[in-house]
């Protein structure tokens, strides 16, 4: 089973801590090598003529401390500090018993001072290495000055180890930690970038979602408020008035028809368009295609049901865009719905004013006997929808979409009014 390492903000992000996983050959390999140099270093030494003999034991003492330092360099994750430590203590006795210039141990220290800054937080790591590394060489540098080293070599060899053991790993490693971070920053930026991609959609979705609803709504709340009225005239007057009964019924099928159609094309936005699969849109605005110029038809046709209906109009609605205009229809054709369902027979009144500062429409209708006694000047609590329905709802939505205000509750008459005032100038109203 893979293991998954999250990664924490600040100092410790790239800390590997008790556990870090990392398979057996990686903790193996640089181990092996350091071991494999030394021995060859001490091997070579030993048959080296040029060289002066080395006494058996002191071979055998300096290979012993190198496999020291490769033994310790295996728990440089889970321990960097404390064998960087152990591996220049072991450099160190190495260099004070076989002189200044023997380097058999030099590369462990090299990985060992790598491994500090890579691991260890900072400015620990920092202050780790300066003060081991200091103290070895000011011990390395007091051997050599009592020994047959001149001073001069003896500064120069202690300065370029500094150099070449300390200073050139912590470079390295600092570069390599820095660019790990990096990459870390750049996958979580590209995780919140993703994370932000799929609420968003999710957002969209829900928006189009609750405007395909709405749309449906509307239009079958529309006409199915024309089918039952017509329905229940035509009941009434089937045995009185055949003539006028089959005309209801041709009524009614017409307003079938026009109810199938109208659901035909707004189920149509549900399905993928190939030549425009992947584009993005505002369903509010593909959605919203009535406009002021179908208020006549929808009053007409509710005429048409037996519905009285008075519309007045003044003033110049040139500024209104489309969405503006078809949350007017949409609200017209709401109203005289409800109007339809609960106060069958009562007169209703249109009105639509276009004032410099604001469009004001005004959907009224009187009382009627069989209105009946429902409250719902509020927006329907989301709990409560089931038993009142989306229609004041809807309305309130398509309000706030464009910005305007929408007024709703009964009148000093006993009718109900729905009133929504729409600013010409709302910034960002999509009009």
């Amino acid at each position: 089973m893979r293991t998954r390492r999250t990664a924490q903000p600040g100092a410790a992000d790239t800390t590997p801590g008790p556990g870090h996983p990392r398979s057996l050959q990686r903790v193996v390999v640089l181990p092996a090598v350091v071991l494999a140099v030394a021995v060859a270093s001490l091997f070579a030494a030993r048959i080296d003529p040029l060289l002066p003999p080395q006494p058996l034991l002191l071979t055998v003492l300096q290979a012993a401390l190198v496999a020291g330092q490769a033994a310790a360099l295996l728990f440089r994750y889970r321990a960097p500090m404390p064998v960087f430590a152990i591996v220049v203590m072991l450099q160190t006795v190495l260099l004070v018993t076989g002189g200044v210039d023997l380097g058999q141990g030099s590369l462990a220290v090299v990985i060992s001072a790598f491994y500090l800054i890579r691991w260890v937080p900072r400015p620990r790591a920092w202050y780790v290495l300066a003060a081991v590394a200091l103290t070895s060489s000011v011990v390395v540098l007091g051997v050599a000055l009592g020994g047959a080293q001149p001073p001069l070599l003896a500064f120069a060899l202690v300065a370029g180890r500094l150099a070449v053991e300390y200073a050139a790993p912590a470079v390295v490693a600092e570069l390599v930690r820095n660019r790990a971070y990096l990459a870390t920053a750049a996958r979580e930026r590209d995780e919140m970038i993703r994370r932000e991609q799929v609420r968003d959609e999710a957002q969209r979705r829900r928006a189009e979602q609750t405007a395909l609803a709405r749309e449906l709504h509307d239009i079958s709340g529309h006409h199915l408020s024309g089918i039952i009225v017509t329905a229940q005239a035509a009941g009434t007057l089937i045995e009185k008035d055949p003539l006028r009964t089959r005309a209801m019924l041709r009524e009614l099928e017409g307003e079938a028809r026009a109810m199938m159609i109208d659901l035909r094309r707004t189920v149509g936005l549900l399905r993928p368009d190939p030549e425009t699969e992947g584009a993005t849109g505002d369903i509010r605005v593909s959605i919203g295609t009535p406009g002021l110029g179908d208020l006549p038809e929808l009053i007409d046709a509710a005429v048409r049901r037996g519905q009285s209906v008075t519309f007045e109009s003044t003033g110049d609605a040139t500024h209104l865009g489309p969405v503006a205009q078809a949350t007017i229809y949409r609200v017209v054709q709401e109203s005289l719905a409800n109007a339809a369902r609960h106060a069958p027979g009562a007169k209703c009144m249109v009105t639509i004013e276009y004032l410099p500062e604001a469009t004001v429409l005004t959907v009224e209708n009187t009382s009627s006997l069989h209105y009946r006694d429902i409250i719902y000047a509020q927006p329907t609590p989301v709990h409560d929808r089931a038993n009142h329905g989306y229609g004041l709802v809807g309305m309130h939505e398509r309000a706030k979409l464009i910005g305007a205000e929408l007024t709703t509750g009964r009148t000093e008459t006993g009718g109900w009014s729905n009133r929504l005032r729409i600013p010409n100038l709302v910034q960002g109203a999509p009009q």
